[in-house]
């Protein structure tokens, strides 16, 4: 099983280490209880992981490599989508079923066979957030600003505009900025503030970006910042400028659900004082549902793999619940956390599996 993966800089924090992390306890748990029987014989399970830089060539490289030099069976990962993208086309030209747990663009999995996300996608959580700040939050005047060269934020912004602008809500401003050019982001920023919106839609949010929201309220911006799955809540906990936003998220880690607190637990007590990302539980139903389509099919990679995974049907993971209908994009749904104090608390869920 090939895992790909940043592990170096900011992106091992945030991405890849705790992404290892999931699939390692995942790991361990399929052998300890003897590997993946397909067609009667027990397989144990190897992780081999790879590291890719920032760049979707590179993440195609690193795909090539598990296959052609590794000969994994199936492949998770890469984390971010434009880099799951050019890893997927890899993955379905050899034919290698694939998951990338947390990238949320459609053209992941558009018109592929073989590959898989555990994610919502970008529509649904731009829908969720816009209609939470419509009628929870009663806001009529919103603005945003992304990176200009980010198709993840681009698409954010988009969906999200698109459904403010249908129920009746004003979208004050957009601005894009280059992420390369300090004074194009100032001037991003400062466009933002200007527009006298009620909250600012930022989609991502790490690293560096953080000092965007410092810049903005240093201007004297006081209203509610906005955010999407991008945002790190563990690495925001902390920050005072991102006190009382919001933002969408797939998980949280202190769900009551039997599945997640039981990853919880042997989470904590393999890395203890590391609170768990929603890429570690990710990655760790991904390697789960890998073991449990190849036992299906009766064979470790191909076709059938990938066939079975789609029809699994309703599956209850570490990460929430997710139905597999028959397509790369599993039914799931979404909730909505708010920063509070040093922490953050769930304000709304949507659970359309809930129900059934």
């Amino acid at each position: 099983m090939g895992l790909i993966g940043h592990f170096e800089g900011i992106d091992s924090v945030q991405s890849g280490e705790p992404a290892r992390r999931g699939a390692a306890i995942a790991v361990d748990e399929l052998n300890a209880a003897g590997g993946v029987v397909i067609a009667g014989v027990a397989h144990r399970v190897v992780l081999v992981d790879r590291a890719t830089s920032d760049r979707p060539d590179a993440a195609a490289s690193t795909a090539r490599s598990l296959v052609n030099l590794d000969s994994v069976d199936v492949i998770v990962g890469p984390q971010y989508s434009n880099l799951a993208v050019a890893a997927g086309a890899v993955a379905e030209d050899a034919e290698v079923p694939m998951i990338s747990p947390m990238a949320s663009a459609a053209d992941v999995t558009r018109d592929r066979a073989f590959v898989n996300r555990l994610a919502f996608v970008d529509a649904e959580q731009g829908r969720v957030l816009a209609r939470f700040v419509r009628d929870s939050l009663g806001l009529r005047r919103v603005a945003a600003v992304h990176k200009a060269a980010m198709a993840y934020g681009r698409d954010v912004v988009r969906l999200f505009a698109e459904e403010f602008r249908r129920s009746g809500g004003d979208m004050a401003v957009i601005a894009t900025f280059d992420a390369d050019d300090p004074a194009s982001r100032r001037r991003a920023i400062r466009r933002v503030h200007e527009a006298r919106p009620e909250a600012v839609l930022f989609p991502t949010l790490e690293g560096p970006d953080t000092l965007d929201l410092h810049l903005l309220r240093s201007l004297g911006f006081t209203g509610i910042l906005l955010g999407g799955d991008a945002w790190d809540s563990v690495m925001l906990e902390h920050d005072r400028a991102v006190r009382g936003g919001y933002f969408t998220a797939n998980w949280d880690r202190r769900s009551a659900r039997p599945e997640t607190r039981a990853f919880r637990a042997r989470y904590d007590q393999r890395y203890p004082g590391e609170l768990p990302r929603a890429t570690s539980a990710a990655t760790y139903d991904a390697v789960r549902l890998l073991a449990r389509a190849a036992a299906r099919a009766g064979v470790r990679s191909g076709r059938p793999v990938a066939d079975a995974l789609r029809a699994l049907g309703v599956q209850d993971g570490a990460f929430g619940r997710a139905r597999f209908a028959g397509s790369g994009d599993p039914d799931r749904g979404a909730v909505i956390l708010e920063m509070v104090g040093d922490s953050s608390r769930v304000r709304a869920v949507v659970d359309p599996l809930e129900a059934r």
